[in-house]
């Protein structure tokens, strides 16, 4: 019986059995401490085993490291392509590797643990590997669908005083592969505690189909503009925790696309980096940090207590950031809330006479982010709005047009009244100094209309130039000219 029906079976049939075995146990546990039942999850393809696929041993590399691939394929005939996010859409392929049949031992409970396989191929990345997002293309003519894996490279010390975080830590939390994510579990009742990147990740997609993927076209599309305008570095989003020595240099880091899940050091240094060290934060996306996570096992491994259990071997409860002393809010000027969760809608102006739209002649009641990327509005997937713990001189500047509801038509419909702004994401500016403030662009949606809705992009644009301080600065043909001579 091949190995996809077998954890199949296990899954849909084995499973249920065992609770359904220990519960007085289970029964028991409950009356310690009561907790709401959580049914078990359907069985989903991107849970279980697929012919061909694999993994890195880590999610980040830089210039001149070795990349380990970890590989399994019940097929002859495979192809590897390492290939470099160009552009939207654009690939530079770096090389190849062809290979048969790869066989790898099963492991228990791959999805808290990894998977532990054993190295299939090693690629040395050049040392002159450009930063940016990277993928190895799998596939085989027997095959419908490639396999991808993916990872990122960025410079071993900061060349730019522009900083892009990549939400790895999301890619951890969103990965059912195993039977179980942060979301999902049908292995069992309940939530998963921990979650493991050495194991193939079927959430990571550039073609979104479902709300549980989590989509590295928006993502990706962050950082070419960033990189394209300003040579911005790449970091994953956990350095804020292994190293946060190399921020000391930047002046604006970008929290790019739904940095959901923050560990206590990353969001403390976070707020060290804004509040004491003055560096500027943009915020393009939506419904970050929001839930409490800790790393284990050299950032392999991630523990969430959705539960609101105690965090292994510590005396803390899991939980969301907005229930501590340090709502979210208060760094970011707004948080993720339900309303208008699934939908998409242009957002409206508020403030057109806000320094952030210099130059492009709006009026109150305006409308702009009508297309993206992809075709949809940019205010929409989750939305981020002003609460009560948000900065007392926090300004909102434009507002989403979303209904409050996710039923029915799921896109902006300009004639029915109940697109009425009640689930809209709002941009927010909170000026902490002159030197240094946080802009929230208040939708995961909202980095599909970087470079390519002009108002959208020129709002960035503007923060950027008075708070980036590159070395490009005031220093454009434009400006030049218009300077006072000397004399």
């Amino acid at each position: 019986m091949k190995r996809s029906k077998r954890i199949s079976r296990f899954l849909t049939t084995f499973v249920p059995f065992l609770l359904k075995t220990v519960g007085p146990l289970k029964h028991f546990a409950r009356r310690l401490r009561p907790q709401p039942a959580m049914p078990i999850d359907e069985v989903t393809p991107d849970m279980l085993p697929q012919p061909l696929e694999g993994y890195t041993g880590k999610h980040f590399y830089q210039p001149g490291d070795t990349v380990q691939f970890h590989l399994k394929s019940e097929l002859p005939q495979n192809h590897l392509r390492v290939q470099r996010s160009t552009a939207d859409q654009e690939w530079e392929d770096l090389t190849e590797y062809v290979f048969e049949p790869i066989s790898q031992k099963e492991a228990l409970n791959e999805a808290q643990e990894g998977c532990h396989w054993t190295v299939s191929w090693h690629y040395v990345l050049p040392e002159t590997a450009l930063p940016g997002y990277y993928r190895a293309l799998l596939t085989n003519p027997a095959l419908e669908k490639p396999a991808e894996v993916h990872f990122l490279v960025g410079a071993p010390s900061p060349t730019s005083r522009v900083v892009v975080l990549a939400p790895v830590t999301t890619w951890l939390a969103y990965n059912a592969y195993g039977g179980q994510s942060f979301y999902r579990n049908a292995l069992g009742e309940g939530f998963a505690p921990f979650v493991s990147s050495l194991r193939p990740n079927t959430a990571l997609t550039y073609h979104c189909t479902h709300p549980l993927q989590h989509n590295l076209r928006i993502e990706a599309n962050i950082f070419h503009w960033f990189s394209q305008h300003y040579q911005a570095d790449l970091y994953p989003d956990y350095y804020l925790e292994a190293h946060p020595e190399v921020f000391t240099k930047h002046q604006v880091i970008v929290l790019a696309y739904h940095a959901e899940y923050f560990s206590r050091s990353m969001y403390a240094t976070l707020r060290e980096l804004v509040h004491q060290q003055k560096k500027s934060l943009l915020a393009l996306g939506g419904n970050q940090v929001y839930w409490q996570v800790r790393w284990h096992q050299e950032f392999t491994q991630l523990e969430c207590r959705k539960n609101g259990a105690f965090f292994q071997n510590e005396a803390q409860r899991g939980g969301l950031w907005r229930h501590t002393p340090h709502p979210e809010a208060q760094l970011l000027g707004a948080q993720f809330s339900e309303p208008g969760m699934g939908t998409f809608a242009p957002y409206q102006v508020l403030e057109p006479k806000l320094w952030l739209l210099d130059g492009l002649s709006l009026q109150a009641g305006d409308l702009f982010g009508q297309t993206g990327l992809d075709s949809f509005p940019i205010c929409g997937d989750e939305t981020d709005k002003t609460s009560w713990s948000s900065p007392a001189n926090t300004v909102v500047l434009a507002k989403g047009l979303n209904k409050a509801s996710s039923k029915g038509p799921a896109i902006y419909e300009a004639q029915d009244p109940a697109w009425d702004g009640s689930g809209g994401g709002e941009i927010t500016i909170t000026e902490l100094a002159s030197s240094h403030a946080v802009l929230n662009t208040g939708s995961i949606q909202s980095g599909s209309g970087l470079g390519n809705d002009k108002v959208f992009t020129k709002l960035v644009e503007n923060f950027m130039q008075r708070y980036a301080h590159t070395s490009s600065g005031g220093t454009s043909g434009a400006e030049t000219a218009a300077a006072p001579s000397g004399g």
